[in-house]
């Protein structure tokens, strides 16, 4: 895991061996017969439930109390009973976030995309401008996309206003989410859209704003925005 993070180049084989190795949870020691109930704990930035598991049984010891049990699995097992769940790998160390999003796609046998989120202007420094008619492949995904992330208010399609220099030009997905929301929507709209940008050869930057924000861009048309029936995901925690 270490050398993952410092190595991108090596993330894949972390995570390929972390579907068949052993991992270790806490779940309640006085639960009904057949019942599992994994515990959670509120993220202390984002106030989001997170699902601890422990790639050895000392940390999980360490983290535990006598009303808890450990229990061993597979990776490939724990992803799959806590689908819809965000977990968090070996949280007292230096620890490794999996929202459902990237689990869904490792449970599938792929890899994790690096992804590419800009602030601001952008880490190239250049404005942007709206995007008159987005590609339907980028538009169709979104509600699916967006509507379990809480936090998730609209998203408009931008591009910068200058091409790259070989003339192509470069899009934006600009989604106005919470603070607490913003990097799993990035990492999500990373994960759920880099086949289809690998396939068109397009280029796609995720750029998160706060709703909050009197930002020029919240004057873009909106290619997605939070319907009043979507206010409750359909995804249960783990707890």
């Amino acid at each position: 895991m270490a050398r993952s993070m410092e190595d991108a180049s090596a993330e894949p084989a972390f995570m390929a061996a972390l579907l068949d190795a052993t991992v270790y949870v806490h779940a309640l020691l006085n639960d009904r017969p057949g019942n599992l109930r994994l515990l959670s704990f509120p993220h202390p930035q984002t106030g989001a439930y997170l699902v601890p598991f422990f790639s050895d049984r000392r940390q999980a010891e360490e983290a535990s109390s006598p009303r808890i049990r450990i229990i061993g699995l597979t990776g490939r097992k724990l992803f799959k009973i806590t689908a819809g769940a965000t977990l968090i790998l070996n949280p007292n160390q230096r620890y490794c976030l999996f929202y459902p999003e990237e689990i869904a796609l490792l449970l599938q046998g792929k890899v994790l995309p690096p992804v590419r989120k800009i602030d601001g202007e952008g880490e190239r420094g250049r404005a942007l401008e709206s995007e008159a008619q987005p590609p339907a492949w980028l538009v169709a995904p979104l509600p699916g996309l967006f509507e379990s992330i809480q936090g998730v208010e609209s998203a408009s399609v931008g591009r910068y206003a200058k091409s790259d220099s070989d003339g192509t030009s470069h899009l934006v997905l600009i989604v106005f989410v919470s603070d607490a929301d913003a990097e799993r929507a990035a990492r999500a709209a990373t994960v759920v859209l880099k086949e289809c940008c690998e396939r068109l050869e397009v280029s796609l930057d995720v750029l998160t704003l706060s709703p909050s924000l009197d930002h020029p861009y919240g004057q873009f048309p909106k290619a997605y925005r939070r319907t009043s029936h979507a206010g409750q995901s359909d995804i249960q925690r783990v707890h």
